[in-house]
């Protein structure tokens, strides 16, 4: 109210408050812009993470397909299996190509594991899905903000 008891017009009420009204809508852009944020960097975390552990089970298939056709050691294919699974759960968790990379290594390593001893066929294809969901994963990790 005025000093003669008047009722302020809007126009004055918002010219009153107007330190107010901005500090309002300063609180909460940064509330937002800090929950979009903290959301953004969980999201990174978790690919990060799922994407190291990628990488590292697919040196170990690397390794245990290697040997197993260069040295002539035996498949271990549940070693096998415990790794193309692991893939291709965490895969799941990163974005949709490292996963349809993960499921095409999971279905050639399925129709392949057996023959990987004596056919170079079998070694090439295998090596090629791993290669593939490897490039993917790194690529996936470069793009991260």
């Amino acid at each position: 109210m005025t000093s003669n008891n008047q009722p302020q017009s809007v126009g004055q009420q918002i010219k009153q408050h107007m330190i107010a009204i901005i500090s309002m809508i300063i609180a909460i852009t940064s509330l937002s812009y800090n929950t979009w944020r903290n959301e953004v960097t969980e999201h990174n975390r978790n690919v990060r993470t799922s994407s190291f552990e990628i990488l590292k089970s697919l040196a170990e298939l690397q390794l245990l397909v290697d040997s197993t056709y260069y040295d002539k050691a035996p498949l271990d294919n549940i070693r096998g299996w415990r790794f193309v699974l692991y893939i291709n759960d965490l895969s799941k968790t990163v974005n949709l190509a490292v996963e349809s990379d993960a499921a095409q290594l999971h279905n050639l390593w399925g129709d392949h594991w057996q023959h990987l001893e004596t056919k170079s066929d079998s070694n090439e294809q295998v090596n090629k899905a791993i290669e593939e969901v490897r490039s993917e994963v790194l690529s996936t990790l470069n793009e991260l903000d």
